[in-house]
């Protein structure tokens, strides 16, 4: 029976971070390796605080979660701060960047112009330090300005509703914000990989038919995207759910118009995380201070669960 299964607590951060769980929980992938899983999601119309290195540090603790994808920035920001969570695989993606929008009639025409320009970003992860990173090239650093805004869909409600006049956004949301007007003034290009992190404590065998059934939705969804253009579009609506009725009815419909033409974001089978990337990045981030420690490659990349994957 499904309830005798071992569950796993996962965070659904939606599209496009959270997509190979979603699509491995519709196509009962999970459950015919031996899993439950349940989602733990912000609410509707809450967000997520700017300090993620004790928010998740505390749900970790807690055990209200206990896998979760984020980008490799952050990965490396929240086990520097809590050396109890794992790095146990990374996937690169086919449209994973970070885009700046901006309100037309502001002079803002390149990155350059972003000058002491606020930007609202989610605080701590991968849309904080692609901006940081990448207007470094165009601006002194000293000028790159950041506020905290939430997750992507609470950026562009900002944007909408004025609060912001500059936001970096991901694709689809991106191109919601184009179709509405908006202006792209830059595209990042630090990306790097989507990390998957487990609590330290999981037993290893758990920890394989989760990363297995990644690895199977990862699969099915790069050999065929429009078998899930539906899900995908579905899941896009569902982060609107907690917005005003008339600002989610008027996300819908540009959702209806631009659907069928949106990039699926696809995400490669799991790997093991490069030491030379995370090495690349983990120097970058102390640098410029944005660590609370510095951590070790081999403190916190975790081998076995893969590596079992892969040895079947």
């Amino acid at each position: 029976m499904t309830d005798e299964l071992p569950t796993l607590k996962i965070k659904n951060s939606y599209i496009p971070w959270s997509f190979l769980d979603i699509i491995a929980t519709e196509d009962e992938i999970f459950s015919k390796n031996g899993l439950n899983i349940d989602f733990f999601s912000v609410g509707k119309k809450e967000s997520e605080p700017s300090d993620k290195v004790s928010w998740y540090s505390d749900l970790i603790t807690q055990k209200k979660l206990d896998a979760y994808s984020v980008c490799a920035w952050g990965a490396i920001d929240r086990l520097a701060a809590d050396r109890r969570q794992k790095i146990i695989a990374v996937s690169k993606s086919s449209s994973y960047a970070f885009s700046i929008l901006v309100e037309p009639g502001l002079g803002v025409k390149t990155a350059r112009d972003l000058a002491n320009i606020p930007i609202a970003v989610n605080m701590r992860t991968g849309s904080h330090y692609c901006v940081l990173s990448d207007l470094e090239r165009a601006l002194p650093y000293e000028k790159i300005k950041v506020v905290h805004a939430g997750e992507p869909q609470a950026r562009l409600k900002g944007l909408l509703e004025r609060k912001f006049q500059a936001v970096a956004l991901i694709s689809p949301y991106t191109e919601i914000a184009v179709k509405l007007g908006y202006m792209k003034v830059a595209e990042t290009r630090t990306v790097d990989v989507l990390a998957f992190i487990s609590r330290g404590d999981i037993d290893s065998q758990t920890m394989a038919k989760y990363l297995d059934s990644l690895n199977e939705a990862a699969m099915k969804l790069t050999h065929n995207p429009e078998a899930y253009r539906g899900l995908y579009l579905n899941t896009l609506k569902e982060t609107f759910l907690g917005f005003p009725a008339r600002l989610r009815s008027r996300l819908e419909t540009v959702i209806d118009e631009i659907g069928s033409s949106l990039s699926i974001t696809t995400w490669s089978e799991l790997e093991r995380y490069p030491k030379e990337s995370y090495d690349e990045l983990r120097s970058w981030m102390d640098k410029h201070k944005l660590l609370e420690s510095v951590v070790q490659y081999e403190e916190v990349v975790l081998d076995e669960p893969l590596a079992s994957v892969y040895q079947k």
